[in-house]
C-alpha cells in the first residue's frame, strides 16, 4: 500500500494542495496501521498487542481521514465532476457507491475498537486483517478519483484558454 502512495504521490504531488494533504493523511494513517497490526519487525522482541490507548488514537486518524475525504476531497471531485460530461461523471457514480461500503467496514471497526477493552483486544488482529484489504480498495479507489479530478481540471483549463 505504501509503495502504491509513492506512485500516487509522484504522478500528483504539487498539483492541488487538497490532494497533497489527503495523501500526507494517507501516508500517516498507513504508517499506524503498519504499526498496529505488527507488520514492522521488533529486534529481539514478541510481538504483543498494542495499548487501547494506541487503537484509540488510530480509530480518530482512522475517523478523521475518511471524514476529511468525504466533506473535502469528494466535495471537491463532485464540484469537479458536474461541470463534466460523459466518463469522468460516469466514473465518480460508480465510484461512489464502493467508498461508501469502505466507509461502513472503517465505522464498524471504529465503533468496535474506538473505546476498546483489554477482552475487546483478542479479535484484533483479525479484525485488522480484514481492515487492510478494505482500506487498500478504498485507497485505490481514491486513486481513480484524483487521477479523473486532474483529468476534469485539465480539461476544464483547456476550455478556458480556448475561450
Amino acid at each position: 500500500m505504501l509503495s502504491k502512495l509513492e506512485q500516487t504521490r509522484a504522478v500528483y504531488a504539487g498539483k492541488h494542495h487538497a490532494i497533497d494533504a489527503f495523501l500526507d493523511a494517507r501516508q500517516a494513517l498507513l504508517v499506524e496501521y503498519i504499526q498496529l497490526a505488527g507488520f514492522t519487525p521488533q529486534r529481539g522482541k514478541h510481538r504483543s498487542l498494542p495499548c487501547c490507548e494506541s487503537i484509540q488514537h488510530f480509530c480518530n486518524n482512522l475517523v478523521d481521514y475518511i471524514s476529511a475525504s468525504h466533506f473535502e476531497i469528494y466535495d471537491h471531485v463532485m464540484g469537479a465532476y458536474e461541470s463534466a460530461k460523459g466518463e469522468q461523471l460516469a466514473l465518480a457514480e460508480t465510484i461512489y457507491p464502493k467508498l461508501r461500503a469502505c466507509t461502513d467496514v472503517v465505522l464498524r471497526f471504529n465503533d468496535k475498537y474506538s473505546n476498546a477493552g483489554e477482552e475487546d483486544l483478542l479479535t484484533l488482529d483479525d479484525d485488522l486483517n480484514r481492515l487492510g484489504p478494505v482500506l487498500e480498495t478504498r485507497f485505490c479507489l481514491e486513486d481513480q478519483l484524483v487521477k479523473a479530478l486532474h483529468i476534469v481540471e485539465r480539461l476544464s483549463d483547456k476550455t478556458t484558454t480556448q475561450n
